[in-house]
């Protein structure tokens, strides 16, 4: 039968086993991910990239096409990125909205597992906050199935950590509402409204090496 002392090693080796799991935990949540290097909002590099990029985003989708036609569009990391960084607070406050005081410039990564999104966050004192987003188009729904992480740990939290400032401002204004409803996993119309009442359906999100390749139709609805 083990003795009191064998009792008493054991439970000792378990504590300092969970200290020292626990400080590597601290550690590498405290680590930012190495992709997250977001730039300055004036770099002249990234303000011209973004500018391409939402013009050709927007050009693509306002472009006139027959109505079976199913069409591609590949949308780089670096793009997305560069109009995070340039953009974004600007397209906001044209919605009536701000980005959150508690929460760092966004950034993204592309692979085929997910899109992740890390920002810094005061909820999380200071450390980057990532957000996992499995595209996923059914039924003419689209949805992104969230899971949440810290730094450079290799599990997930609860998304409750990262999304709260997030979805008090997206959900103020109706045109951006929508993000509200993804970021919560729930599920919203995979299509598009122009203002020239023509409506672009999204068919797939494919997810490449640092690119998002989506494929859609648009359909007049005169």
């Amino acid at each position: 039968m083990p003795t009191r002392r064998t009792i008493l090693h054991a439970l000792l080796g378990a504590l300092l086993a969970i200290l020292v799991l626990a400080a590597i935990g601290w550690w590498l949540a405290g680590l930012a991910p190495h992709w997250y290097q977001p730039v300055e909002q004036d770099n002249a590099g990234a303000l011209a990239l973004g500018e391409t990029a939402e013009y050709r985003l927007v050009e693509e989708f306002q472009r006139i096409r027959p109505t079976d036609e199913v069409w591609r569009l590949r949308i780089p990391e670096a793009a997305i990125n560069a109009w995070l960084a340039t953009r974004l607070q600007q397209w906001l406050a044209g919605r009536g909205s701000d980005w959150p005081a508690e929460l760092g410039s966004p950034q993204v990564r592309i692979t085929p597992a997910g899109i992740t999104v890390g920002m810094s966050a005061d909820a999380i004192g200071g450390r980057v906050g990532l957000l996992t987003l499995s595209p996923i188009i059914a039924d003419g729904q689209l949805r992104l199935r969230p899971v949440g992480g810290v730094g450079q740990l290799p599990i997930g939290i609860p998304t409750s950590l990262v999304l709260p400032h997030l979805a008090d401002k997206f959900g103020a204004d109706n045109s951006i509402a929508f993000i509200q409803t993804l970021l919560q996993g729930k599920s919203t119309p995979s299509t598009l409204d122009l203002v020239d009442h023509r409506t672009v359906r999204l068919h797939s999100v494919t997810l490449e090496p640092a690119n998002c390749v989506i494929q859609a139709s648009t359909r007049s609805d005169r």
